[in-house]
Formats: C-alpha cells, structure tokens, sequence
C-alpha cells in the first residue's frame, strides 16, 4: 500500500485545464459522423426518394456532361430543355458516385460527409465570433427534432446549401461583401433556391440598423447580384431563369393546397397545423420567443450584429412555418443567435441580471442543467429520427421490375409512371427507359397541362383508369406501380390491364388493344 501511495502520475500526463474545451468539440463530429455512418449502413432504403435521383445523376456526369436534354422525363420541360439547378452539388457527389457498381454507395459516403462539414462549420462559426461553450451551442441543432436530423443526412443539395450559408453567415457578420458576391455566385450554381443568402442578407442587415449598427447595403446587394449573375453566367443559362420562375410557381401552388391547384406537390412544401410543428419541433417553439424575449429585456446589452442574426432567425422562422423545408436554416441560424446573445450578456457589465445565482455551484448547476436539456430533446428527435430513417425508408422499390423491363423492353421505351414521386426510384432501378413524369408535377403542368392534369386525375382517381386513353395520350403500353398502390385500382384487374410482372415492390401492366 506504501508503493501505492507513493505513485504519483507525472504531471505532462494528466489533462490540462482546457482539455475539454479541446476535447468536446471533437466528441461532437465523432457523434455525428457516427450517428450518420451509422444510419447509413443499416437503413434497407432513403426517407427521402429523391437521393436516388441525385446519385443516378451523378454517375452520370461524365457520359451526360452538361447535357440539355433529359429523356427519362418525357411530358416535362425537362425532356428537351434540362436544367441541372445543382449542377456543382452532383460534380462534387461524382466522384463518390462511381466507387463501386451501384452509385447510392458513394453517394451515402458524400452525404455523411456533408453532414460533418455543416457541424464543423458551425463549430468553427461560434468559436470564430468568440461565442461561450461554442460545443454546447453547435449541437443545439441536433435536439430541434427529428425531422431536422433526417434533413441533415439526406442525399440532396440542401445539405451543401446548409454549408455554405454558415460560410455567409460568417462573411455578412464580418461585413465582407465581396466575399458575400463569391458566395452568391456559387450558391446559384449548387441548389434549387439560389437567393437563400440574399434571404438571409436582408433581415439580418436590417437587425443590425436598428440595433443601432451601421447599415450593411453592400452584402444585401452583393448577395443578390451574386446570385443573379450565377443564374446568367451558368452552364444551363438561360433555362437557369426557366427553373427559378418553375420554383416560385411550385411555392404558390404550395401556399393555396392541392384543393384549389388540383395537383399534390411533396410534402415539404406544405406548412403543418400548430400542433403538428409543436409535435415535431417543441424546442424550437420554445427557443425563438425565449430568444426574442431576452433579447427585448435586455436591449442595450445586446450588440447590434447579433440583433441582426435573431432578425435573420425570425425570417427563417416564418419561412418554416410556411412551408416545412426551411426548417434547417432556422435550427442554424437560432443556435447562433442564442449563442451571439449569450456572448454578449456574458461580456456586457450588466448584462446578466444582478440577482442572478453566482458561484461554482451554480455554475455546475447550470451546465449540468443545460446539458441534461440538451440530451432530453435529443433522445426526443432519435426517436423521430429513428421513425423515418428505418420504418419509413423502405428499400427500393423497383429493382425486381427494372430487371424484368431491361429484358422485355427496348432501350428508351417509354414506361407510364402515374405517380411522379416513384420516378426517383425507377430512374435508379431502370435507367433504360422513359418516363412520364418525376420530382415535381410543376415541371410537367407547364410542359403539358392537359396531359399532366389527364395524369393526376388518373392517380387521384377522379377519373377512371382508361387503357386506350393513356395509349393514345402518352404513346406507351407498358404501366409500372407500387405493389401495394395497384390495388387501389380495381380497373387493373380486367382488359385491356395485363398484369406481366409482380413482386413484393411492384407490378407490371401491358395494355393490350380491345378486340
């Protein structure tokens, strides 16, 4: 025992005082690297179809190059004026995309990656603009809800958008509006809305005015005009300004439902009920009127850039509540604005209130206290997370009936696809044929109403299912669906239907003439 008390640990190996502020930050990539890794090896399928697309596409570039033509979707403007609106997203994803015979496995490593690269760079954010516990902060996010954390690993180009408005976060609040132009260029080029900088710019330029700042017109202009000469200056210009036109049309229809459109556009496009988004992200419902609340309590403590990124925060909050796809720049943007405030109560003579508890109890108290909220709504946001990565992403559904049409069809044949939402996975799975339709009816309704409306009536079944009429219409006598969608059509079960191919996905019809 004598031995034993004599022992003594060299002091060079015990951690130093600031081992777990080094430590921390790299616990957090870690977690989210496993996290996502993790998702990635064992989910059967995508939650999010659309990643099949994405990485079909991108194996494609280097035979398609910048092609202006898209067959696969044959009643779409795409077909003879294609427009790839994240054309840097799938050149950086080509590479990944070729490891191997099937692309999505590369593809899930480049979007693991991303997810990583949107953590660290918000680390790298907070600690860059001297924010207090800068780890703590930077998972905020990922207890906001589930549905958050599935958006972060998705195989699509929000992702890369996420990365690159912390770097513009990160120009606008050092005013650096040259850089901002750079980066609005480059956004126009990498994702579907390329004024989300621009979006961000303004209300943040006019927190900072009337917090009294000086106001930063440059970087609005900048991010603007950055934008619109990526539109112009643009492998696919001028159809850049075709897609951008599309995508407002595709938030109107949002914002008046399927009832008046008569067309049901992806779910993200339309808001959730009050309940539904308190559902699905009670932290954020409880964080923006906190935020706004102390900031409004404690106003001259506050400084002017950081009144500036709450502006930003509220912006982006009644962007999700519109439609349910902003979610992912309020949840950056609200952990930056309470990390920016936090910075300034702790640095401003008076900030914190004067009878606020003191001490290294309540010091300890306090973290332990933030950091068991911190792990509460996170274990909450799993558990969605859990819902839609591994109950709702089911496994492609169209493998078995790719295989059967590469071998009774000829290449680029048409196939009808009455659901525009299926085209993701058949575009992956049998990428020999044609279709009619896919990623979003809006595409179709201004390439084609007549036919695109004869389509969603067809699905909805307004109309009955009419062999001839979909012969004469589409030019197509072969029909693929889900298996468990065909039977909700009873139409499918007598002539002129012929069922050629079935398997636990999906089914096969021929549409034969009437005797």
């Amino acid at each position: 025992m004598g031995a034993l008390r004599r022992f003594r640990i060299p002091p060079r190996f015990l951690p130093g005082p600031g081992w777990l502020s080094r430590a921390a930050p790299v616990a957090l990539l870690v977690y989210v690297l496993v996290l996502y890794a993790g998702t990635a090896l064992l989910q059967p399928g995508l939650f999010e179809r659309d990643g099949y697309y994405h990485a079909r596409l991108a194996q494609m570039v280097p035979e398609r190059g910048f092609s202006r033509e898209f067959p696969w979707t044959q009643v779409s403007t795409w077909k003879d004026g294609y427009c790839d609106k994240e054309v840097l997203y799938h050149l950086a994803m080509a590479p990944f995309a070729l490891l191997g015979d099937q692309p999505i496995l590369g593809a899930r490593i480049f979007g693991v990656l991303l997810a990583l690269a949107v953590m660290a760079l918000l680390l790298w954010l907070l600690r860059a603009h001297a924010v207090p516990w800068p780890t703590w902060f930077a998972a905020l996010p990922l207890a906001m809800g589930g549905l958050f954390l599935a958006r972060l690993g998705m195989i699509r180009s929000h992702v890369l958008s996420m990365s690159l408005l912390l770097l513009g976060v990160h120009f606008l609040l050092q005013q650096r509006w040259r850089a901002v132009a750079v980066l609005g260029f480059v956004y126009a080029w990498c994702y579907t809305v390329p004024f989300v900088l621009l979006l961000t710019a303004a209300p943040l330029a006019a927190g900072r005015w009337l917090g009294r700042g000086r106001l930063d017109w440059r970087s609005v202009a900048a991010a603007g005009l950055g934008a619109v000469a990526g539109l112009v200056i643009h492998p696919y210009s001028p159809l850049t300004l075709e897609t951008f036109f599309t995508y407002v049309q595709i938030f109107r229809m949002g914002l008046t439902g399927m009832s008046q459109s008569g067309f049901e556009l992806g779910n993200e496009i339309y808001p959730y009920s009050p309940r539904v988004f308190f559902d699905i992200y009670p932290l954020i419902v409880l964080l923006v009127p906190v935020l706004v609340g102390v900031v409004a309590a404690r106003w001259r403590h506050v400084a002017a850039e950081t009144k500036g990124v709450v502006a930003a925060t509220l912006f982006w909050a009644a962007m999700t509540a519109v439609s349910a796809r902003f979610v992912e720049y309020l949840a950056l943007l609200l952990a930056i604005a309470a990390g920016l405030v936090v910075r300034d109560l702790v640095r401003s003579p008076g900030g914190l209130p004067a009878r606020m508890p003191r001490g290294p109890r309540w010091r300890a108290l306090g973290v332990a206290a933030a950091l068991v909220l911190l792990a509460g709504f996170h274990a909450r946001s799993l558990g969605f997370y859990r819902v839609y990565q591994f109950e709702v992403a089911s496994s492609r559904f169209f493998d078995g009936a790719g295989a059967w049409m590469a071998d009774h069809l000829e290449p680029g044949e048409t196939v009808i696809n009455l659901f525009w939402d299926d085209f993701p996975d058949l575009f992956y799975s049998a990428p020999r044929q044609h279709y009619l339709w896919g990623l979003d009816p809006t595409y179709s309704i201004r390439f084609d109403e007549p036919r695109a409306r004869q389509l969603e009536r067809a699905r909805q079944q307004v109309d009955p299912l009419d062999g001839p009429a979909l012969v004469a219409a589409f030019g197509s006598r072969t029909l693929v669906l889900r298996a468990w969608r065909a039977h909700g059509f009873k139409e499918l079960q007598n002539p002129p239907f012929r069922q050629v191919y079935r398997d636990r996905q999906a089914v096969v019809y021929r549409i034969d003439d009437i005797e």
